[in-house]
């Protein structure tokens, strides 16, 4: 469910804020469901009766386990991977079985092994498999042949896989990338050329009789980072990944009704989206279908720009009606009886694999499953019976904040003189503003004065200050920050706050792969302020006189 593997380089991040943590973890168990050191039963469900009606799967990387949960949050372990652990993981219709390849170690390995998991006796089976991809056609496991001339399907009835000859050979870049009841779909990367970017290719589907139908115009090929099939078996989702560079991916969640219908452009336009600052750089770190729509996580790339909560968003999506489920998530899932699986954490864990902690809100309360997670499923049984979501509030506006441009708490006696003044500043009383300036100069007092002074004093007093002397503090803090990780002026969560707040547009210097921010090419004149002798607070002036 989760998009693991990225086409950019990723490396570990900051940590992610959690904005609330609800209940308590009654259910939770041990990652691994292995006898705890006191000899305890480390989870509640320990009978193979109790394992018959799983809802949800995940992986853990460093304990090498597919873990599955019910919808109690009871936990166990379905299977130990040794070390090929798993990218992805994909139910069967039936939700009994998960299958799920050895992960690539480059874009020719080809040559390892298909892994078909009943997760409700724990029985697996594996089979050597040069293939690319991997998915359900009804009930029954399927990939495609590594030189993409035929789907070979592993019957769940057991036997030798089968071949399905295709009415034209996908060649050796080809690959599988959902299943579905009555056919699969397959990715296949176009030579570049006229019209055709890097890494776009042809969406198709192919059913049992090897037919494949095309399900883009030949005019307008994608690209695919990882695709997701509707409960019902119709509709195809996938999530894009134009580039121009490392550091420079678009993401883009599409949708395709099936049949002969277009694909539609999901991308959300509110104030949470904008206010993430992650247009023109950005990944999809989460989708899953729920029901007839979908839930969809967009973040900021990992190791290319500065990590924060705010950066990353998450939507329910139904007939282009967007509804914000919140920040700071890696990914969200909906599932049955208002069930609710949330992965939170940073970007960390292995260049290759987000991981955070996953959590399942089940009869209103929310269980920690394990940490160290890197992707979760619902069965389909789950996600086709999930109902939409209501809509959370929208980021708060733009007000006069407590805290400076790196977090540290302001002085009470600046926070109450910065609302003195935004309150003059709001109203356009010009003359309230000049009695709040006690020790500005005649030539400030006069530019207060002007027509167009209240609009933009209101504007940079709701930025964040910036330290600038002793007990001296100048709005906004921002000067110049570029939006790249570990730099000497990484932009801070305040500082994209800020830049969102005046309007700022992205600039690009060969120095930097991010953005770089500065307040200066906007001709904003910063306000600055000072603390007393006496602790009271003064606004002593403009930065340019």
């Amino acid at each position: 469910m989760t998009q693991t593997r990225m086409h950019i380089a990723i490396r570990a991040s900051a940590a992610v804020f959690l904005a609330t943590l609800v209940a308590a973890t009654a259910c939770t168990a041990d990652p691994t469901d292995q006898p705890a050191p006191d000899g305890k039963g480390a989870s509640p469900t320990s009978s193979v009766a109790g394992r018959q009606r799983p809802v949800l799967a995940y992986v853990l990387p460093k304990h090498q386990a597919v873990m599955v949960a019910d919808a109690a949050g009871r936990t166990w372990r379905a299977t130990s991977t040794k070390v090929q652990v798993p990218d992805q993981i994909s139910w069967s219709p039936g939700g009994r079985q998960l299958v799920w390849t050895d992960p690539e170690k480059d874009d020719t390995d080809t040559t390892g092994r298909i892994h078909i998991l009943d997760v409700t006796t724990g029985k697996m089976v594996s089979h050597p498999c040069p293939c690319n991809g991997v998915g359900f056609l009804g009930e029954d496991p399927v990939s495609l042949a590594s030189d993409g001339s035929a789907l070979l399907v592993f019957p769940v009835t057991g036997g030798n896989p089968q071949r399905i000859a295709l009415g034209h050979s996908k060649g050796r870049y080809g690959r599988l990338v959902t299943g579905g009841s009555e056919d699969v779909t397959l990715f296949t990367p176009l030579p570049e050329g006229p019209n055709v970017f890097r890494g776009q290719g042809t969406l198709d589907t192919v059913d049992r009789q090897g037919h494949i139908r095309a399900l883009l115009p030949a005019t307008q090929p994608s690209t695919l980072a990882q695709a997701w099939r509707a409960p019902d078996g119709k509709g195809v989702a996938w999530s894009s990944a134009d580039s121009g560079g490392a550091c420079w991916t678009v993401s883009t969640l599409f949708e395709h009704p099936g049949g002969t219908g277009r694909p539609t452009r999901l991308l959300p336009d509110d104030d949470a989206f904008h206010r993430s600052l992650i247009e023109d750089q950005r990944s999809i770190s989460s989708a899953a279908w729920a029901g007839a729509g979908l839930t969809v996580t967009y973040a900021g790339l990992a190791g290319c720009q500065a990590r924060y909560p705010e950066r990353s968003v998450t939507y329910y999506v139904h007939d282009g009606k967007w509804a914000y489920l919140g920040s700071g998530l890696l990914g969200l899932a909906l599932g049955a009886h208002g069930r609710v699986a949330r992965l939170r954490g940073d970007a960390g864990g292995s260049d290759d694999a987000p991981s955070g902690e996953l959590s399942l809100t089940s009869g209103g309360k929310e269980h920690v499953l394990a940490d160290g997670v890197s992707t979760f499923a619902f069965t389909p049984a789950e996600s086709a019976a999930a109902q939409p979501p209501a809509a959370r509030p929208q980021p708060a506006a733009a007000a006069v904040t407590t805290v400076d441009d790196h977090g540290t708490a302001l002085p009470e006696a600046i926070v109450q003189l910065a609302r003195r003044i935004e309150r003059a500043a709001a109203a356009g009383d010009t003359e309230a503003l000049v009695g709040l300036c006690t020790e500005c100069k005649n030539g400030v007092a006069q530019w207060v004065r002007r027509a167009e002074a209240p609009a933009q004093i209101l504007r940079t007093i709701r930025t964040h200050p910036g330290v600038n002397g002793p007990q001296g503090f100048m709005y906004p803090g921002l000067i110049t920050c570029v939006d790249e990780p570990d730099q000497d002026i990484t932009c801070t969560p305040q500082h994209l706050s800020d830049a969102v707040a005046l309007a700022l547009k992205p600039d690009r210097d060969s120095e930097h792969y991010g953005s770089v921010y500065s307040s200066w090419e906007t001709g904003l004149v910063p306000l600055i302020m000072r603390i007393g002798e006496n602790g009271e607070a003064r606004w002593t002036g403009l930065a340019a006189g």
